[in-house]
Order: structure tokens, then sequence, then C-alpha cells
């Protein structure tokens, strides 16, 4: 192992034959040494292996992040979302503590009826911070190309929901639905 580097939590240091474990470590059954934090392992002059913890401080949502939100609740005209913390630019993002909304005006540039004819309950949709409002909520937006439903699932049985052209076909019980589709469609797993 080199002097210093970044490590996480998991990762191999060394056996309890080359070095003591030290603080931020652990010892497996076999003698193996293992970071139990991440941050930046050293070795020191006496042989003892330690993992100093990084600070991790989540870079909070703001204006033009794009997102990843479960759609949770839908009462027309609107959608509640869940959103998902996730890596942007090496940054995580931290979460949020309350549902964001999205507007039927704000899923398309076309026309929006009804919320429900776009997105359903369960779906996973990547959306754009829109606001964030003094009273913290936050409104998102699936109007820009690329954006809406990247995952899917059938309003029947509940099993992700396969593309078929333009349409959204289940797989386990031949429902065909339309959903507001995100340009990649089904990447989330």
């Amino acid at each position: 192992m080199a002097e210093e580097k970044r490590v996480l939590p998991g990762d191999f240091l060394g056996t309890e034959e080359e070095f003591a474990a030290g603080a931020g470590t652990y010892v497996d059954k076999m003698g193996g040494i293992y970071a139990a934090v991440a941050g930046r392992a050293s070795i020191s002059k006496e042989k003892v292996a330690s993992v100093k913890a990084a600070v991790i401080v989540p870079k909070p949502l703001s204006r033009g992040d794009v997102v990843l939100a479960r759609v949770e609740e839908i009462y027309e005209p609107v959608a509640l979302l869940q959103v998902a913390p996730v890596e942007a630019g090496g940054i995580r993002q931290s979460p949020t503590d309350g549902y964001s909304v999205i507007h039927a005006s704000r899923i398309k540039p076309a026309y929006v009826d009804m919320v429900h004819d776009e997105m359903h309950i369960g779906d996973i949709v990547k959306a754009v911070v829109e606001e964030i409002r003094a009273d913290g909520e936050i409104a998102l937006s699936t109007k820009a190309p690329g954006l809406g439903v990247v995952k899917a699932y059938c309003s029947r049985c509940r099993a992700p929901l396969a593309l078929k052209g333009p349409k959204l076909e289940c797989p386990r019980c031949g429902s065909v639905e339309r959903r507001h589709l995100a340009r990649e469609y089904s990447v989330v797993r």
C-alpha cells in the first residue's frame, strides 16, 4: 500500500503480519486489515495502518440541478415526488426533507390535461429543480429535452414496463401504457 491513499469502507489495507490495525480500521477472521470508514489511509513509521475519516458535506439542492425522483402521490394537477440523493460532479446532493412538486404545466412543452396521463405513482423521473420556495418546497420540471420518466411500472401488476416503439408494454400482463419519457428510459435499475 502507498503511504497515503483514499479508501472506502471495506478496502483492503494489509495484514496483521505486516501492520497493526489502527483507528478507522477493522481486522477480519483471517487477519486482514480493512478500512472501516471512507477517508485517507496511511501507514505510520511504527507500521500502524489507520484511516482518517473524510468529512463529507452534502451539497444542498439548488436551481438548475438535475435530480432523480420517485412519484409518491398524484393530486391533479400536481404530482408529489421524493427526490433521491444523487451524485453530481463528484458531490453528493442531500435528500430533501419533504416532497417536491411538479405541476401539470411543467411536465412537457405541450398541454397536459392530467398528470396521470404522463406519469404514475412509483415511476422514477429525471427532472430539473426549477425553484426552491421560501417554505422549502422544491418545484420540479420535466419540460426540457431529455427529461421525463426513466423507469415506469405497470399500473395493473407493478412489473417494470418495456419500451416497444413509442409505447410502454408490460412483459408480464401485456398492458400498454404511455408516459412522458426521458431520453434514457429504463437506465435506472
